[in-house]
């Protein structure tokens, strides 16, 4: 993959250079990138962060990451959750000049499905490195008013009706609060743990998911066309992380796509055979595509998450 560093693992002989620097001290050396698609938080947290605390969380923070790829803006965004894995510095590894020898290195990143944390009860402790005062496995049957977030988007697959979904979801008894996430992935996990109903339009937003509580209930909005991504990039990530899970498919007439090509265009008939041209796939169903949702049938994926909370 372009922009991740390629890596070569040879035998060590009578020619190799000799170690400078010695970390006998350190239970492991763990060496991955943070280049490739990593600066898309989706990818970051599917990629990266998640599969990082799968692989280093059992050293007990007795571990050093040698990043390649190493960009100062994205270590910033996610340093808090590198140390609590590691109680050393981060190295920039690809502008390392001396020879680091550890009694032990792991070469890239332990992971499953996107986003997905095995054995599930790691996922308190994942949880926990952000400091969130709840126990995840100690949630009670709701005795309040269910609190509902809606994701808001500014750019590509915007809920063009946000406001008017949110009024409606007031009107069957939610609490409801329409947010955009900010960079501070401590201050997102947060806000995402304390709500019991996460509603957003296909997108790294959704990526937030790993925090919400334990029994939560995700809703995705499905974007006319994608409905395949929509299921590898989030919907196996829901049983391990405790979650349950609805999914709404916008219909075309729910699109903002119907109308800007002919009735009979393979945009409209064939998306999946779109995808087989990934450029083009992108930049009609992801990047150029808003909903606008039908508020009387996405009124019933409302009444079912109400059913899935036992309210």
């Amino acid at each position: 993959m372009k922009r991740v560093t390629n890596f070569i693992i040879t035998k060590v002989d009578d020619n190799s250079p000799q170690c400078t620097r010695y970390h006998t001290d350190v239970s492991t050396g763990i060496l991955f990138s943070a280049g490739g698609l990593a600066r898309n938080h989706f990818h970051a947290m599917a990629d990266v962060i998640v599969p990082l605390f799968l692989t280093s969380h059992s050293f007990n923070r007795s571990t050093i990451f040698l990043v390649s790829n190493y960009n100062l803006e994205w270590i910033s965004k996610y340093r808090l959750v590198m140390e609590k894995e590691s109680k050393y510095d981060i190295y920039d590894i690809d502008k390392e000049n001396e020879v680091l020898c550890f009694s032990r290195l792991i070469i890239g990143l332990k992971a499953h499905k996107d986003l997905e944390i095995v054995p599930s009860e790691s996922r308190r402790n994942f949880t926990n490195l952000l400091q969130l005062d709840i126990l995840p496995h100690l949630i009670k049957p709701l005795a309040h008013q269910p609190r509902m977030l809606i994701i808001s988007r500014n750019e590509s697959r915007k809920l063009m009706n946000e406001l008017q979904v949110g009024e409606m979801a007031r009107s069957l008894g939610y609490d409801v609060v329409v947010k955009q996430f900010t960079s501070n992935l401590s201050l997102n996990a947060k806000v995402a743990n304390s709500f019991d109903v996460m509603v957003g339009v296909h997108g790294a937003g959704l990526s937030h998911l790993v925090f919400l509580r334990e029994n939560a209930v995700l809703i995705q909005i499905v974007p006319f066309g994608l409905d395949y991504l929509a299921r590898v990039c989030f919907e196996g990530a829901v049983e391990s992380n405790k979650l349950k899970y609805l999914r709404y498919n916008a219909t075309l007439n729910e699109s903002s796509l119907l109308g800007k090509y002919p009735p009979n265009s393979k945009i409209y008939r064939n998306p999946r055979a779109v995808s087989n041209n990934f450029q083009l796939f992108s930049k009609v169903y992801l990047d150029n595509q808003d909903v606008n949702l039908d508020l009387n049938r996405f009124r019933e994926t409302l009444l079912r998450a109400l059913e899935l909370l036992g309210t």
